[in-house]
């Protein structure tokens, strides 16, 4: 009998005490933006004329990040 009692009794217990613990369940975590930690790379334009002649890679890469941030709307 003490162990039919156990089973029903404790998971009442701890579905009661469990109650604050899932408080959080029932709430939306807060949206991040797609522009946190996004910022703009800005170069002079002696830099992109040198990456344009020896590393043109890496200026279509900052190109497209930035195209990528501001079509996010994280900049004008």
């Amino acid at each position: 009998m003490k162990i039919l009692a156990t089973v029903v009794i404790l998971p009442c217990v701890l579905a009661l005490t469990g109650c604050g613990a899932m408080r959080w369940a029932d709430k939306n975590p807060p949206r991040t933006s797609n522009c946190a930690g996004w910022n703009k790379i800005r170069i002079k334009a002696e830099t992109a004329v040198y990456l344009a002649k020896n590393d043109f890679s890496a200026g279509i890469d900052i190109d497209s990040h930035n195209l990528n941030g501001q079509n996010n709307g994280c900049w004008k």
